[in-house]
C-alpha cells in the first residue's frame, strides 16, 4: 500500500505543471509516491533555496537567507526519517535521499547543511538518544527552531572512526572529555551538537559513546 504524502506535500506536489526528472528511469525506481514528493521537493527547492545559493556560496556561513532553515522544517524536511511522535514522517531512508537529491541541486552547500542536521544529528538521536533525549532535542531539530551538527571527524584521523583520539574519562559526576575534532559542519551554528567520542582505554566501534553537546561560548570560533 502506498504511503500518504502530508497535506503540505502534497499541496506543493499538486501546485503547476509536473517535470519528470530521469524519466527514463525513474519510474524504475521510485514508486508514484515518491514520484509525487520528489517533484513536491523540487518545487520548494528551486523556489526558496536556489535564488539564495549563489549568496549563499559567497558568505561561506551557515544559510540564514529568509529563516530558510525554519521554512525547511515547515515544510517537514527535516524529520523525514524520524518518528512521528516527535513531529517527523517516518517516511525511511528512500525519502530522505530523493530531498538530498533536489536540495543538492539547488544548492550544494545547503545540501550538505541539510545533511548533517537531519541525518548525521537527527538520525543518531532517534537510533541512540534515551526516551527524555529525543523528547528534549528532537522536536525542535525536526521544526527547524535549532541546528544540529554531529563532531567525529579529527585533524589526525579525518572520518576514520576507530582512529579518534578525542577520549572521554569517567569522572564522579559525569564525565572530562579531551581531545580536538574538526570539519563539523553547521558546528559554529549549531544548537545541538552530537560528539563522538571513546572512553579511555577503549577503540572499537562497540565501546564508542557519543555525547550531546549544547553551545558554550567557544562554539562560535569551533
Amino acid at each position: 500500500m502506498q504511503r500518504r504524502l502530508p497535506a503540505l506535500l502534497r499541496r506543493a506536489a499538486g501546485a503547476g505543471p509536473a517535470r519528470r526528472w530521469l524519466s527514463a528511469s525513474s519510474s524504475l525506481l521510485f514508486d508514484d509516491t515518491q514520484e509525487q514528493f520528489k517533484e513536491s521537493v523540487h518545487r520548494f527547492a528551486q523556489e526558496h533555496i536556489a535564488p539564495h545559493a549563489a549568496a549563499i556560496d559567497a558568505s561561506n556561513h551557515f544559510p540564514k537567507e529568509k529563516n530558510l532553515w525554519k521554512l525547511m522544517g515547515d515544510f517537514n524536511l527535516h524529520g523525514l526519517t524520524s518518528p512521528e511522535e516527535y513531529g517527523g514522517l517516518g517516511l525511511g531512508y528512500m525519502y530522505h535521499c530523493i530531498a538530498m537529491e533536489e536540495i543538492s541541486r539547488a544548492s550544494g552547500s545547503v545540501g550538505l547543511s541539510y545533511g548533517a542536521h537531519s541525518n548525521l544529528c537527527i538520525n543518531q538521536l532517534v537510533r541512540h538518544g534515551s526516551p527524555a533525549q529525543k523528547e528534549k532535542y528532537l522536536p525542535k531539530l525536526i521544526s527547524g527552531e535549532h541546528i544540529g551538527a554531529l563532531a567525529m571527524s579529527e585533524p589526525n584521523s579525518g572520518s576514520d572512526v576507530v582512529s579518534m583520539k578525542c577520549k572521554a574519562e569517567k569522572v564522579d559526576g559525569g564525565y572530562v572529555i579531551n581531545g580536538n575534532k574538526m570539519w563539523c559542519t553547521n558546528g559554529p551554528s549549531a544548537q545541538t551538537l552530537v560528539l563522538s567520542i571513546f572512553p579511555t582505554g577503549a577503540c572499537t566501534h562497540s565501546e564508542q559513546l557519543y555525547f550531546i553537546v549544547t553551545p558554550f561560548t567557544w562554539l562560535s570560533e569551533f
